[in-house]
């Protein structure tokens, strides 16, 4: 198997205190993994230093060969190739669940609103949301944001997909 993302010796700690320890780890192209572990014990620093939100101490992570880990690397070409659904759901608070699917499209890769709107609704629909698409985050269920934050991600077309606590507020729902 060939690895599409490969951890090499990943090490990330805040001040003092070590997160990750020499993490190694290969995925290959289809395939899932699930990290388990304490509150704290660092899955989430683990998934935002794979997607380049924070920079690793020692290590290497290679995607489909090229090491995204390296400083001064350009982290936009990588955060459009893997996205992530991160536990708090970071939805904008001032723009409807719409708005929040169609932002990062719109913006990093240049499509328009008429380029999104039928695919988009069609993530909406199969997600169990299609009538709330223009609701704002606080006229929605936890369940409903996080499904909304699934939807945000899966509209960038990533090659690989970071969960973080996927589950942990969703409401069960047609589709899922």
């Amino acid at each position: 198997m060939t690895a599409k993302l490969s951890l090499r010796g990943v090490w990330k700690s805040f001040g003092a205190t070590p997160v990750c320890r020499g993490i190694d780890l290969d995925v290959g192209a289809g395939e899932m993994v699930c990290l388990i572990g304490a509150s704290g014990s660092g899955k989430s620093t683990l998934l935002r230093c794979i997607n380049v939100l924070d920079t690793v101490d020692a290590g290497a992570i290679n995607l489909d060969g090229e090491d995204i880990a390296e400083p001064g690397l350009d982290p936009l070409p990588v955060r459009k190739r893997i996205g992530i659904v991160f536990q708090s759901y970071n939805l904008f608070p001032h723009m409807t669940a719409e708005e929040n699917v169609m932002l990062a499209p719109r913006r990093a890769k240049g499509l328009t609103r008429a380029d999104l709107t039928a695919p988009v609704t069609a993530l909406f629909t199969r997600f169990g949301l299609g009538d709330r698409m223009e609701h704002y985050p606080d006229q929605l269920s936890g369940g409903q944001q996080q499904r909304v934050a699934i939807i945000r991600a899966v509209a960038m077309e990533p090659e690989i997909m970071l969960f973080d606590e996927i589950t942990s507020a969703l409401d069960l729902a047609r589709g899922l």
